[in-house]
Formats: structure tokens, C-alpha cells, sequence
């Protein structure tokens, strides 16, 4: 199975963030609201594609990488605030988040 790792990274950054980080205790954590945040985060890194147990071996090992993982907290967090401040919950089309 072929997978992009960088939406598992995504999604766990996202949930450290959320969980830790008092500032972002009023965003709102509804299934729409948290599907836009990764979309629009992921719209923003570069895909990291992975195949295999030897493909989760090395993307965590990518995830460690300083550059990377700060990337990616960068795009969560510009995420989190775009979304927040554009919160639609009426609509039920698919939004571009991009």
C-alpha cells in the first residue's frame, strides 16, 4: 500500500498542538474544522510517499529531521489560524482551503 506519510505527521503535529497548547484552546475540533486545518497544512508540504513497514522506518526518521518537523509544525500552526478565522460550518459543499 502506497501512502503519504506527511499526512500521519500532520495529523499527530496537529494533535500536539492542540492538546498542549493553551492558546488553542478555543478552536474547534469538529470533523470539518480538523479536516480543513489538514488540508490546508498538507496543501502546503511537500508529500512524503511511503510503501511498507521499511517506508514508516524511514519516515519517522524524516519526521526527526529538524528541518522537516519544523516545517510542517509552521504550516499546522499558519493552518490552525486560517481555518479559525474562517470557520464555515453551514456550508456543505467542499471547500478550497489552499
Amino acid at each position: 500500500m502506497v501512502k503519504n506519510y506527511a499526512e500521519k505527521l500532520v495529523e499527530r503535529i496537529l494533535e500536539n498542538l492542540l492538546e498542549n497548547n493553551s492558546e488553542y484552546a478555543h478552536i474547534c475540533r469538529c470533523d470539518d474544522c480538523m479536516d480543513d486545518i489538514k488540508a490546508k497544512a498538507l496543501n502546503n508540504i511537500k508529500p512524503f510517499y511511503i510503501t511498507g513497514k521499511i517506508g514508516e522506518v524511514y519516515g519517522e526518521y524524516f519526521m526527526r529531521e529538524c528541518q522537516n518537523s519544523t516545517n510542517i509544525v509552521i504550516e499546522v500552526t499558519k493552518a490552525i489560524e486560517h481555518v479559525n478565522s474562517n470557520r464555515n460550518h453551514d456550508n456543505s459543499f467542499v471547500k478550497y482551503v489552499g
